[in-house]
């Protein structure tokens, strides 16, 4: 064996030796991994920080009815009270045998009445400490705290904090971005941060009010709209569903989205999006700051009941043109609401001035609140239809029925 063959051998086994049986200095069967971790407000002030632990007998697929939905969940929630983060995470390791585990955690939750307080002093530990990931997603728990929503059993999933995830992902939005979002709105000189908000249990009479009697354990949660903050980092108010969706699209972070538009004379349609863009220009026109955000995407019909026959070209027009009349009316009803009700910029907009007219950024900076609510937003939609399905008129209507 050569000296190089000799050194290379040597460096493996010395690596080996030292990560064998360690994590983060710690032995594997010596830690506690949490999964999900909630922040809620404490008296005085302080704060409460409960974290969903794994425990280890229960990750068994399923097996004995340790599941989500089960009696027996693979999981415990475990809380501390503390003036600070870490002061609350040392008075909750006192209820544990073990370390707490926070580099595989996955999910954020804060509880409303925390979030409406403020949540700019609680956050210092979470980019200091090199241990945890910054690829972790925040959520807002609407009507609760977030010591109850980790509670909450989730009958798909064997760690119920990993549902919320999985629903995220559903409505078309990137998962694992929202704390490295948050932060760069919170650290950002105009943008504020847009956090989705979920709900305790799956049945509501409507999109916007919560489950707020949690006593009787409901199982399962849902996403229930948007959290909009301002740039104290303080909760000033929710956005339902769909004016979530319109704002995700305009900054940019939206893979999919269907969309219902009624055709005047005709019906329905609904069509399923993809490839989903948004180009914001900012300019000044006669003293009045204008931006003009631009939304294209291309679309899949998956269902169309009206009478049009959609091989024919004149009708897949008709199609786009409505829809794109009800995207730009939603997305410009979206855009005033926020303007008009809270005054937040959480579309970026000052961060498009900002990199494309740097000296009109400095001039409105100072003030940039009031210029925010007072500039002039247009909407602009540009659908386009790539595939019809595998019919043009729907199959039961009669041929003299159908609109060529």
């Amino acid at each position: 064996m050569n000296k190089l063959h000799k050194a290379s051998l040597f460096f493996l086994i010395l690596s080996l030796t030292l990560v064998s049986g360690c994590w983060d200095n710690s032995e594997v069967n010596e830690i506690a991994v949490e999964l999900g971790w909630g922040i809620d407000k404490a008296p005085n002030k302080g704060v409460k920080i409960s974290a969903q632990a794994i425990i280890p007998a229960g990750i068994g697929g399923g097996q004995n009815g340790k599941n989500g939905g089960g009696k027996d969940k693979p999981f415990f929630v475990v809380s501390g009270e503390g003036m600070n983060t870490l002061d609350a995470v040392q008075q909750m390791q006192t209820k544990l045998s073990r370390l707490v585990f926070r580099g595989h955690r996955r999910v954020i939750v804060i509880g409303e009445s925390m979030a409406r307080q403020g949540v700019k002093d609680v956050f210092d530990t979470y980019t200091r400490d090199p241990n945890l990931k910054l690829r972790t997603d925040i959520f807002i728990v609407m009507g609760g705290t977030a010591n109850e929503f980790l509670k909450t059993s989730y009958p798909l999933e064997n760690i119920a904090a990993l549902g919320v995830l999985g629903e995220y992902d559903q409505i078309g939005t990137p998962v694992e971005m929202g704390l490295l979002n948050f932060l760069h709105a919170a650290t950002s000189e105009g943008v504020s941060p847009a956090v989705p908000a979920v709900a305790i249990g799956m049945d509501s009479k409507t999109e916007n009010q919560p489950n707020r009697n949690t006593s009787s354990n409901p199982e399962g949660f849902r996403i229930i709209g948007t959290a909009v903050f301002n740039k104290d980092l303080k909760l000033v108010g929710f956005l339902n569903m769909e004016e979530g969706r319109a704002i995700r699209w305009v900054t940019g972070d939206l893979n999919k989205l269907t969309v219902p538009a009624t055709i005047p004379d005709e019906g329905n349609v609904s069509m399923v999006l993809f490839k989903l863009h948004s180009n914001i220009q900012p300019t000044v026109q006669n003293g009045k700051l204008k931006f003009l955000v631009t939304l294209t995407a291309n679309g899949v019909i998956r269902e169309n009941n009206t009478r049009l026959d959609l091989t024919r070209t004149t009708n897949i027009s008709l199609v786009q043109n409505v829809l794109d009349k009800h995207i730009e009316e939603t997305v410009s009803r979206t855009i005033s609401k926020v303007q008009e009700e809270y005054g937040t910029d959480i579309f970026g907009f000052s961060d498009t001035i900002k990199r494309k007219n740097l000296a009109l950024w400095r001039s409105l900076k100072n003030d940039w609140e009031k210029e925010f609510r007072e500039a002039e937003v247009s909407v602009k939609a540009n659908i386009t239809v790539r595939r019809i399905g595998v019919t043009g008129p729907a199959l039961q209507l009669k041929p003299d029925e159908v609109r060529k």
